[in-house]
Order: structure tokens, then sequence, then C-alpha cells
């Protein structure tokens, strides 16, 4: 006879790390709760226990990775029992966690019990867990949306005691082992970061300093971050990386170099959390002294001198700039236009890579771009056309998305009415097991068809985010313009071979012709 099995699902969130919310919700206190539950229980303690374990991710989502290994593992009839601390371990959405207590555990014969809540499902053989299950489940709900707010709050405080926020400390600083809001000066990084203040204090351009670290071999930032095993992923793909102005003029012009921490430059929604826009300067939080700095202020201030940033922010530019429009094949640096062609500025070992080959005369490069652009733009608003036209027929044809969620939940209802028809004794377990069945396949073939017009729906969406105006004006485009092409184009690459290969700014329709 094959062993019974319990699932201990454990879970910590986030927002219980950030608040310092109770300490047993640590997943060791977790754990040895429900294990001291388990032996303390004759019948249990026979069973074999298997654990599964989601930590920092929030309850309120129920697409967790263990715990979606763990209903995969009770569907297929390999767990017969599900413990965890607290209700809210299971989840914070409370409609979620009624659906699994009072639908899905009993329907797959598991048993479903929450330690400290002194809830067990086997005492509520044929009704619900009552409402004060329910309401619990909300509270719980509650407190993760409350939450998120608190979290951010603990961090206004923390910006306006000039404390360090950031997940990554800047070049030339590590956090300190004490206190993780405190920097402290990495001695080699900070070495580098004194040499650039110093090399632009002497009149040298933000160029200049990129050019004598590259010829003196010194790791650039990331690479730096990475031998000290501090790693960090970084947007933009480059084979070979090297100190370019940008990178020496951010950090010239950081103040945290000085002692000082400025936070809330950025704002985000209080909504979504994720859609940040600029705060004004004036409304920023600038602490100074919060750190021992790297530079003196003499030398930061003798460096802007030198620097005079002012004259080049009066710069007007054109609104044809290509840069990092073209890019080199065998480094991933952004190609420049010099004497009139195409090539790539990196100075690297020839041995190594062939970035001196990549070059092409600029006049012909940008005709065959612009040539295939304008074919590019006329397919599209032909096929722009026939998604619209197929979106039309499937409205008419009473066939759109809207019409058929509702019949999906109508269906679903339905099954959930089955369900309670079978607790009040109207219908059998087989009849109930058999309706539902038959009513999932109608919503299981209304899902496939729902599945396919939401991608019809994408594939329109990604369209029409580039608007027919604009692509009408890329089929007539008679010369080139780069801020035009980039409505189409996110980067063309250009190899050694002359070959080309080109990432559009929304899905390669032409795939599928």
């Amino acid at each position: 006879m094959t062993k019974q099995v319990i699932a201990v699902y454990l879970r910590l969130s986030g927002e219980d790390k950030d608040i310092g919310k109770n300490e047993s919700n640590s997943i060791a206190n977790q754990r040895q709760l429900i294990l001291d539950y388990v032996q303390s229980d004759k019948a249990l303690s026979e069973y074999e226990v298997r654990e599964f374990v989601d930590d920092g991710v929030s309850g309120a989502r129920f697409d967790r990775v263990a715990f979606q290994e763990m209903i995969k593992q009770a569907q297929n009839g390999e767990i017969q029992i599900i413990i965890t601390k607290d209700y809210s371990r299971l989840g914070r959405d409370y409609l979620e966690v009624g659906k699994y207590m009072e639908c899905l555990f009993p329907l797959l014969h598991v048993r479903y019990i929450a330690v400290n809540e002194r809830y067990d499902s086997n005492n509520y053989v044929g009704k619900t867990g009552g409402m004060e299950v329910g309401i619990k489940n909300i509270v719980n709900m509650m407190y993760s949306r409350d939450a998120s707010k608190k979290v951010m709050a603990a961090r206004k405080v923390l910006t306006e005691q000039g404390k360090f926020i950031g997940s990554f400390a800047p070049y030339g600083y590590v956090k300190s082992p004490e206190d993780k809001h405190k920097l402290i000066p990495d001695p080699e990084a900070a070495e580098v970061v004194r040499r650039i203040f110093t090399l632009a204090a002497e009149g040298k351009k933000y160029k200049e300093i990129a050019r004598i670290l590259n010829e003196a071999g010194v790791e650039t930032c990331l690479d730096y971050q990475k031998s000290h095993g501090r790693e960090r992923k970084h947007g933009t793909e480059i084979k070979v990386h090297q100190w370019s102005a940008t990178t020496v003029m951010d950090i010239l012009y950081s103040e945290v170099y000085i002692g000082t921490i400025i936070n809330n430059r950025m704002e985000q929604n209080q909504r979504t959390v994720y859609k940040s826009k600029r705060r004004k300067p004036e409304e920023w939080t600038v602490v100074e002294n919060c750190h021992e700095p790297i530079v003196s202020r003499e030398l930061y201030e003798a460096a802007h001198e030198k620097l005079d940033r002012k004259s080049q922010a009066k710069k007007v530019k054109s609104g044809n700039s290509s840069a990092r429009l073209f890019l080199c094949g065998c480094c991933g640096h952004a190609l420049i236009k010099r004497h009139g062609k195409y090539k790539c500025p990196a100075n690297l070992n020839p041995a190594e890579l062939n970035c001196s080959r990549v070059r092409v005369d600029a006049k012909v490069f940008e005709k065959t771009v612009l040539t295939y652009i304008r074919v590019t733009a006329e397919s599209f608003l032909q096929n722009l056309e026939k998604k619209k036209k197929m979106q039309k027929e499937t409205q008419e044809n009473g066939l759109g998305m809207e019409v058929i969620r509702q019949k999906i939940k109508k269906l679903e209802n339905r099954r959930f009415q089955a369900y309670d028809d079978y607790t009040r004794e109207k219908l059998s377990r087989d009849e109930m097991r058999s309706l539902r069945d038959k009513l999932q396949e109608e919503i299981n073939a209304l899902n496939d068809t729902l599945a396919v017009r939401e991608k019809e729906q994408e594939e329109l969406s990604h369209m029409t985010d580039i608007s027919e105006e604009e692509l009408t004006v890329l089929v007539g485009l008679s010369e080139f313009n780069a801020e035009k092409i980039r409505v189409l184009v996110k980067n063309i690459t250009l190899f050694e071979d002359g070959n080309i290969e080109i990432v559009w700014n929304t899905d390669d329709f032409l795939k599928d012709f």
C-alpha cells in the first residue's frame, strides 16, 4: 500500500520581511510549528511529509511556483492532506482562498488544516468553513494591500534620514555589513572614482577620460561588479564592455561621492507601483554628510568648473540622430557616422574581434535600410487592414471576447451551483461530478476559442501601437530619417560581411507569410 502524503506549505512574502511583521512568520518557525503539530497527532505522524516553500512571494498572487506544484500533485492524487500555519499562508485573496478551501480541496478529497486557526476540513463535512473563515480571509486580503502602503511609508522615513535604500551600492561603494542602508567606500573602485575626478579637474573631457581608463585596462563598472561577485543585469547586451563618455559623466555628476544621498527623484503610481515619472529637483529629498565621501567637495567643484556642463545643455538636437539605431555585429556598440561612413568606434584587439571591418558607405547603407523599411511599412498597413476586417467580422458574428467571457462565467456559476446542490443533497456525488465534468468540457472549449480571440486582439494591439498615419508617413518617406524609422525599428545590427539584422518594435508578422 502506498504511503499517504501530507503537504506542508510554507510562504513568506516580501511585505512580511520589509515591515518586520511577526518573526513567527519566518519559514523556519512555520516549519517547526507544523511539524510539531504533525508529530503530536499519532495518525498524522505516520504520513510521508512533503515540503513546498515560496519564500518572498506575495500571497495576493496564486501563480507561485511551489504552490502550483503542490496543487498539481494534489490533482494527481499524490497528496491527501495540506497543512499551513494559517489561512494567510495559503493566500491573501479571500475569493481565491475560498475557492480552494470550499471547492477544489473537497472535490479532490484533500483534507486541509490551518494550525493557528484550529481549522480542519474533516470537522466541516458537507458544509463550508463558516462566516469566521470568510471574515478572516477578507482581513488577510486587506492586510496584503495595507502592507504595501506600510513599506512605502517606511521607505519615506529612511529617505528623510538620509539612508541609502537602493538595491545595489553605486560604483565606488559597498553596503556596510552592519547597516545595509549605509555606504562605505570600496577601496579599489574608490581609487578609480578619484582618478576620474582628478582627470576632470585637470581639464580632461568625458571621452578623453574614458579613453585613458580603457587604455589602462581598468575594468568597467559592470565588469568590476561581476568580478567581485556583485553581478547586475544590464538592459543593453554588449559583448565587450568599455568605459564610455556617458558612464564617466554619470559618475562626475553624482553627489553620492561627496557624501550626499538624494532620494525621491522618481514618483511611483500608488496603485500600480511600477509606473513612474521624474519629480522636479526641488521635490527631491537631499541629505548631506550621510557617509564617508570618496572625493572632497573642493575636487568635486574643481572638476565641474572645468567641465562646464551648461554649455553642453544648450546643444540643440537635430531630430535625426541615429544613436543606438545602428549596432556593431562584433561587439554590440553603437555605430558612429564619420567622414561619410558608418563604423564601429570600439578600439579593440583585431585578433579577437573584427570591429575595424564593420564599416559601410553611409549613403548606400541608409538607402538600403530606407527601401526595406518602406516595403515593410506597406506590408504592415495591409496586415493591419486585414486584422481589423477579421475583428469586425468576428464581432458581427457574435463571437466577440466579451460574449465568450459571459458564457464562461455562466457555465462556471453552474459548476459551483452543482457542488452547492450536492451539499444540499439535491444531487448525488456521481451526478455532481458528471455534471461538473460536462460543464468543464464546455468551459475548456470556450477558453480555447477565447485564447484565439485574445491572441488576435493582442496582435492587433501591437499593430495599432503604430498608427496608420505613422505607417503611411514611412511608406512615403523619400529621405532617410532615423527618428521616423524608430517608430517601426528598435535597432539594426551590421555585421562584418555586410549582412544586417533588424529588431522590430512590434511583433514581426512577416513570419506568418
